[in-house]
């Protein structure tokens, strides 16, 4: 009985024991968590930074979200001399990250370490140029390592010279005006020597005042028709290859119109033509007016446009004419800009005689007009003065002829002598019908006759004939006479002084 209850006891102990054990193992899994839990949120700061296995969350956030550029392209300018700043601003970076500044393909910065001394690396990566020249332009990208993420920026430097318009940059540009507007150009250089600004306009030296040139100024006032062409500017720094610009300016204006003839001579039953040139920009048009009222084409009127001598040219051809077409006409030529017009007169009297040619021998003068006529011309007068004159000295010319090459064209001819000086003439004509306008006033000079003998020339025949020497004979028998002259004179004196 004894051993028996012992070994139960035993037994019933054992049992006691397992589940004890059993029923503490949860219960000391927990509390270890808990404990280990307590410990860990118990680590000061240092310790936690010390721990291989636990990350920094900024690198966790930068593997999660790559690095990025909102611009992938950028575009600056700038001017000799300019500091530029080309920013790497990248998006996500991170601790991680290293950015890199390449020119074209060359390393240029290496994080915040600058490999060439021409650039200068910022805290914020962005990349620092120092008074940029021509060669400092090129095409610059930042590059986030290791995504290897990009921008470029393409820089461009402007030239050493540029040419301002009403302060705008229009270096080798055109430039389009208008009639009557007013503009200042200004060349300018960006070098660190002197230099002398020297402007041209179609290949010519621009004349300028002193003040205005050392400035590299050029004032364009009422603009028009006169200031289209090609400006040149150069900036005289004493170098083989000095700076220059050019800019082109063309000019809207109204049309300029003008004719060679104001008066047109016509017969009955004949016909005529009428004509004006013009220019104009932008394009214009052109018709005749008589009596305010536009002329149409018809059987009687037609209307030829044609280009003549770099002018536009519209010509009225009038048929069958009688007296109620003689009369004054008016060529009205307009554009978006303005109008302008030129009269022509239509009439059965000669045309404005025009001056030919002439030619002066000496004193002589000898003088041609030409003059339109299909009548005969039966007068002409002419009419000339010296400068300072008031008055006009007249003569009547009836000297004319049919000019060789056209019917309807005659030649007027006239010589005369005239002392030394400043002449003015003019001439009209007379037809069967009646005298034409006076033509515009011919100005000629009459020179001087020298006075002045070489020295050394031998004196013309002429005036040894006059003086001492025999008709002809040869020159050295002159020149001998000549050179014995003195000689003669002091024995001639000398013999009568014996005498008294």
């Amino acid at each position: 009985m004894k051993a028996t209850q012992w070994i139960l006891l035993i037994c019933l102990l054992i049992a006691q024991f397992n589940a004890d054990f059993c029923r503490a193992s949860p219960t000391g899994v927990e509390e270890e968590d808990d404990i280990q839990n307590d410990d860990y949120g118990d680590y000061d700061e240092d310790e936690s930074a010390t721990l291989d296995s636990q990350p920094p969350k900024v690198a966790e956030n930068a593997f999660s979200e790559p690095p990025f550029f909102e611009q992938q392209e950028i575009v600056m300018k700038a001017k000799p001399g300019d500091t530029v700043i080309l920013n790497c601003d990248a998006r996500n970076f991170a601790i991680s990250n290293v950015a890199m500044w390449y020119k074209d393909s060359t390393l240029v910065a290496n994080g915040q370490n600058a490999i060439s001394n021409r650039v200068e690396v910022m805290k914020n990566n962005s990349l620092k140029l120092t008074s940029v020249t021509a060669e400092d332009a090129d095409d610059y990208y930042c590059a986030v390592l290791p995504q290897n993420v990009r921008q470029h920026t393409k820089l461009t430097v402007g030239a050493r010279l540029s040419i301002l318009c009403d302060d705008r940059d229009v270096t080798d540009r055109s430039q389009t005006f208008k009639q009557g507007d007013r503009h200042t150009l200004l060349c300018q250089t960006f070098l660190p020597n002197k230099t002398d600004i020297k402007w041209s306009f179609n290949g010519q030296r621009f004349a300028t005042s002193a003040e205005d040139t050392a400035n590299g100024v050029i004032v364009l006032e009422n603009v028009d028709e006169e200031n289209v062409g090609l400006y040149q500017c150069l900036g005289d720094d004493g170098s083989s290859d000095p700076p220059h610009g050019m800019l082109t300016i063309d000019v809207q204006y109204s049309p300029k119109v003008s004719t060679h003839r104001h008066h047109v001579n016509t017969q009955e039953g004949g016909s005529a033509q009428l004509y004006c040139d013009y220019r104009a920009n932008p394009i214009a048009i052109s018709f005749f007016i008589k009596d305010g009222k536009t002329l149409t084409l018809s059987d009687k009127y037609s209307i030829k446009n044609s280009l003549h001598k770099q002018h536009n040219r519209t010509t009225l051809m009038i048929k069958h004419v009688d007296e109620n077409d003689l009369g004054e006409y008016l060529c009205h030529v307009e554009n978006s800009i303005g109008s302008n017009e030129v009269r022509v007169q239509l009439s059965y009297n000669p045309e404005t005689p025009q001056f030919e040619n002439m030619t002066i021998d000496g004193n002589m003068v000898t003088m041609h007009w030409l003059v339109r006529s299909l009548q005969p011309l039966s007068e002409a007068m002419l009419d000339y003065k010296m400068t300072g004159s008031f008055t006009w000295s007249t003569v009547s010319m009836i000297k004319t002829h049919r000019h060789e090459k056209e019917s309807g064209i005659w030649k007027i001819t006239h010589q005369m002598e005239l002392t030394p000086g400043l002449w003015h003439a003019r001439v009209k004509t007379k037809n069967t019908h009646d005298w034409s306008h006076f033509s515009p006033e011919h100005d000629f000079t009459i020179e001087e006759a020298s006075s002045v003998i070489d020295e050394g020339a031998v004196p013309p025949e002429d005036l040894v004939r006059a003086g001492f020497g025999p008709v002809g004979g040869d020159s050295k028998n002159t020149a001998c006479l000549v050179s014995l002259l003195p000689g003669l004179i002091v024995a001639a004196f000398s013999i009568s002084l014996l005498q008294l």
